[in-house]
């Protein structure tokens, strides 16, 4: 029976289990607790209690952010223990007043309400991990079930355009599943062609356009304000209060909310957690029941795919199965409600048929624990992994690494080849690769520092790993060794696109060819050498003495300030990260993820002849010979691009200008890093990297002006439209509300653009509206589309007005141009090259 509050100024005790204020009650009393504890719970979804937290103490006032909300309780509060507790007769309407009157019980109040949002925020973000490891893994299971059983999905074909799920699909498990491919495939993305139970980890939320956000979103300024207050000197908070009581009532008002909204969201992030169970466990159409149905034939020999890619994705399966029922049971306090009927004999047949798989096929093991497969040992692969025997001892030893700390280095390598998959992401394997790493890139660095001494003559294992991380070829399958020590690229004719291997452009560094890149914190070599050496007078780098300034020290910088952390960020996933390739990185054969520099070329060309303007900006051209003071062209600067020794989905636009100050600074080439193995679509990742270019270059040769909308600019017109969206009369309420839940997957401005242009180059050139009217607009003014697509887009009513608009715009600053050129043109009718590239990129 709940606690009777109907009684003015009482204080009463209260029984250990005795529900105080059942949830949902109306709140008519303000509650001081003296003494004992209190739990406090949500109701979750199919009648279920979740315990939020407990406190205990005294001076608390359990509950009394209901009065400052809708005036009912938004939990049910039990008594832990006896509790001794007064109550005052109050509601939302009188509490105002009441603590206005009284400063001290309202300080009481407020420091009683931040403790109760402290503990509900750590619960919250408890249940907001939760939710989104369960989304993430229901979303990747989903899709290989596509994989493991495409017969269940016949009109779907990789590469091919799919439909929007019927309404007429119930089955929340294939409703899922096919909404799940549609964005993956349409955002480029390919299932692996061995499937690895790394996949069921790994985040794909850009390739779904999901989000799953690990803590609840909560920036709040004016808390943070008022936290710092209630917190201060009770007798200061006392002084303060007092020429204007009305204060401690807005401060418990504002903490009330701010209580009540975390309340809320627990109870969204609880109806998360319910779909999630019920998708992963819940009765007969289920992930459970699905996957139980691939493991029947895979037992029974039936199964699309071979054993060695089944076995261990339901040894996974398994693990997430045990992982969830005991998360539920700790949650709620009991078991799942209408569980699939097939949970128990999931888990036995799936332990059986791992364990038969190992006895009759050697190689089981190490297939079971990452991408390695067997591979018919053929006299090639054979002979090379003799030629490569010891090759963590060849390369230790040709780095010249002193005895002690080759000792603790191999005794971490040891541990990291014990572990069952050493790409884990707890605590102590992340520890563990953190160590490794360090002293990985010192190895690494040495290694390179004799490969340009020695002319490149170095042991076999050492080009391996300079070339592609390669360290230890116990932790690679037959085929990874047979490609990495047979394939060779070369590209065959002089391309106009700057590519480099990770070796070349560090040997280019260390020759002066290029200037040092940025480090992470945005200094280049010049600067760093000002930090460490703040006592010396060093006006211009050509100040700095040889013993500061020479190849070594310029390598030195390069390596620790561009190239280590790029081949940390090209993975894409810092929780698992390892430089060392291993078998347990590669879901598709090397030889398919591998990014040949024709390869690269062909798909940036296929890029630019979309957005031919993607590395355009205005330099200067002077020709004092013919007059030329001063005029302002447009210039196709492409960027260098680098490939690391690395593996995975990233691709980092890291700079976009090698020089950023002083003479030539615009005209210097931007940095774009790619890893040598890519594991994603490489057109996709490489829109993200030019969207980012194209970002930041702006912003840098604009300046302050980079966000002024009386400067029209790219950035300038989009964060316009980002900021006050909602007030655009362009746009429908259907379209601002779908816009506001869309803003929050991302984390800046940048990233939305980016979003959006890929929409721009894959859809939109090919006449497939995907974005609304306002950025449409935006695009084809500073992002036109080349000559041809234009004429083709603009027959459509979607693009007919901004093209008009457009080639308006494009002639007069044609003729102006004309007519001021006309003084340049020489005897023979011909304008100097800048001039007239300048006016063909302004001729409609």
């Amino acid at each position: 029976m709940a606690l009777d509050t109907s009684v003015p100024n009482q204080k009463v005790t209260i029984k250990a289990g005795t529900v105080l204020f059942p949830e949902g009650s109306a709140a008519n009393s303000l509650n001081v607790l003296h003494s004992g504890a209190l739990r406090y719970l949500v109701e979750a979804p199919g009648s279920r209690k979740l315990e939020l937290f407990k406190i205990s103490g005294a001076n608390l006032t359990p509950g009394a952010s209901a009065l400052f909300g809708s005036g009912r309780y938004p939990f049910t509060i039990v008594a832990e223990q006896d509790c001794v507790l007064s109550t005052y007769v109050m509601s939302p309407s009188t509490v105002g007043r009441s603590l206005a009157a009284r400063s001290s019980l309202g300080i009481m109040v407020g420091r009683s309400l931040l403790r109760e949002i402290t503990e509900s925020f750590k619960k919250v973000n408890q249940l907001r991990k939760i939710a989104s490891d369960m989304g993430k893994t229901n979303d990747n299971l989903s899709l290989l079930y596509y994989q493991f059983n495409p017969s269940v999905f016949p009109d779907i074909k990789p590469g091919q355009p799919i439909a929007d799920p019927s309404s007429e699909i119930v089955d929340p498990v294939l409703r899922l599943a096919r909404e799940n491919l549609k964005h993956y495939f349409d955002n480029g993305g390919i299932l692996p062609e061995r499937p690895t139970a790394n996949y069921v980890e790994e985040d794909h939320s850009q390739l779904l356009v999901k989000y799953y956000p690990e803590e609840i979103e909560f920036q709040d300024g004016e808390f943070n304000f008022v936290r710092k207050i209630i917190l201060a000197d009770p007798n200061l908070l006392a002084q303060l209060f007092a020429p204007d009581p009305g204060m401690v009532s807005y401060v418990c008002d504002k903490l009330g909310r701010v209580q009540n909204n975390i309340t809320e969201n627990a109870k969204s992030i609880l109806e998360e957690l319910d779909e999630d169970f019920s998708l992963l466990l819940g009765g007969v159409e289920s992930l459970t029941e699905k996957y139980f149905l691939i493991l029947d034939m895979a037992a029974n020999g039936y199964a699309t795919a071979p054993p060695e890619f089944v076995v261990p994705i339901l040894q996974v399966v398994s693990q997430k199965i045990e992982r969830a029922l005991a998360g539920h049971q700790a949650l709620f306090g009991s078991a799942i409600p209408g569980p699939s009927p097939n949970i128990k004999s999931f888990l036995e047949k799936t332990a059986g048929l791992a364990k038969k798989f190992e006895a009759s096929n050697p190689t089981a093991k190490a297939a079971s624990n990452g991408s390695g497969v067997s591979v018919d040992g053929s006299a090639d692969a054979t002979a090379i992994r003799k030629e490569l025997a010891n090759s963590a001892s060849t390369i230790i030893q040709f780095s010249g690494m002193g005895g002690d700390a080759i000792k603790e280095f191999s005794a971490m390598m040891v541990k990291l080849k014990s572990l069952k998959n050493p790409l884990d992401s707890d605590n102590d394997t992340r520890k563990l690769r953190r160590s490794i790493t360090k002293t990985y890139f010192d190895i690494y660095a040495a290694c390179f520092q004799k490969y340009i001494n020695s002319g490149k003559n170095v042991p076999k294992p050492v080009d391996l790993m300079l070339k592609y991380g390669f360290f230890d070829e116990t932790m690679l399958d037959d085929s990874q060794l047979v490609f990495m020590s047979t394939f060779k690229d070369a590209i065959t004719s002089v391309s106009d696109i700057p590519i480099h291997y990770g070796t070349e452009w560090l040997e280019k560094i260390y020759k002066r060819e290029c200037p040092t890149s940025l480090d992470e914190l945005g200094q280049n070599f010049f600067d760093k050498v000002k930090m460490d050496n703040r006592n010396a007078v060093f006006k211009k780098e050509s100040d700095l003495p040889p013993d500061i300034d020479n190849p070594e020290a310029r390598l030195k910088f390069e390596f620790g300030a561009m190239y280590e952390a790029n081949v940390r960020l090209t993975t894409g996933s810092l929780a698992t990260y390892l430089p060392i390739l291993t078998k347990y990185h590669s879901q598709i054969p090397l030889g398919k993820a591998y990014v040949t520099k024709k390869m690269l070329t062909d798909t940036i060309h296929d890029i630019m002849a979309v957005d031919f303007s993607v590395f355009n900006r205005e330099v200067i051209y002077n020709n004092p010979e013919m007059g030329i003071n001063k005029e302002f062209v447009q210039r196709a600067i492409v960027p260098d691009f680098v490939i690391v020794p690395s593996i995975g989905s990233k691709i980092m636009m890291w700079q976009e200008l090698s020089i950023h100050r002083g003479s030539g600074s615009k005209e210097s080439r931007g940095r774009i890093v790619l890893p040598i193995f890519v594991q994603g679509d490489l057109k996709s990742l490489l829109i993200d990297a030019f969207a980012a270019f194209r970002w930041e270059l702006c912003k840098t040769i604009l300046g302050p002006e980079w966000n002024n909308v009386g400067n029209p600019s790219i950035t300038a017109d989009y964060m316009d439209y980002v900021q006050f969206y909602k007030k655009n009369k362009d746009l429908s309420i259907e379209i601002k509300e779908k816009l506001a839940a869309e803003f929050k997957r991302f984390r800046n401005e940048r990233d939305i653009f980016a979003n959006d242009y890929q929409l721009w180059i894959k859809y939109e050139a090919e006449g497939v509206q995907r974005l609304n009217r306002v950025v449409r607009g935006i695009f084809y003014r500073h992002i036109p589309f080349a000559r041809t697509i234009r004429e083709k887009v603009s027959k459509m009513p979607a693009f007919g007005e901004i093209n008009n608009r457009f080639v308006n715009i494009r002639t007069r600053k044609f003729t102006e141009l004309e007519n001021r050129y006309k003084k340049y043109i020489n005897a023979l009718g011909s304008l100097p090259d800048p001039l007239r590239e300048n006016m063909e990129f302004y001729r409609v």
